[in-house]
């Protein structure tokens, strides 16, 4: 499983652009200097808003990327409307599995608890997310 900061390096090497917000425990990337909407996260803790993935613990994080429409429908064909997403019984514990986020889906965001096996699925989508920044 790559760590954090092989995640991190990851992230940051998409581009000299590459800001991370490290004023949290958990890490925010952003692209450009004005940093109004970060393209990916990694999370580390369970807050009073999002407990979903259970993190707090067992050394686990959470890894959240910011896709558009197309690139989420195609992940999750069945799952492009609100109302489905709410409707849908993912078990945001798995780990080393890609979601739609527990909270952000509506929004395109995908996650995975613990990356292993797909992270080499990740890191494409990283550069999808990296690219979507741009706009």
């Amino acid at each position: 499983m790559p760590s954090q900061e092989i995640i991190r390096s990851d992230i940051v090497s998409l581009g000299s652009d590459v800001h991370v917000d490290t004023s949290t425990p958990d890490l925010f990337f952003f692209r450009g200097a004005e940093r109004r909407m970060p393209f990916a996260t990694i999370v580390t803790r369970d807050t009073e808003y999002d407990s979903f993935a259970r993190l707090d613990g067992d050394g686990s994080f959470r890894l959240n990327i910011a896709l558009d429409r197309e690139t989420f429908g195609g992940l999750f064909p069945d799952h492009t409307s609100r109302s489905a997403l709410e409707a849908a019984n993912f078990d945001y514990t798995a780990r080393d599995e890609i979601l739609p986020h527990p909270v952000y889906g509506r929004m395109h965001w995908v996650c995975v608890v613990n990356p292993d096996s797909v992270y080499a699925r990740c890191r494409v989508l990283f550069g999808k997310a990296y690219e979507l920044a741009r706009r």
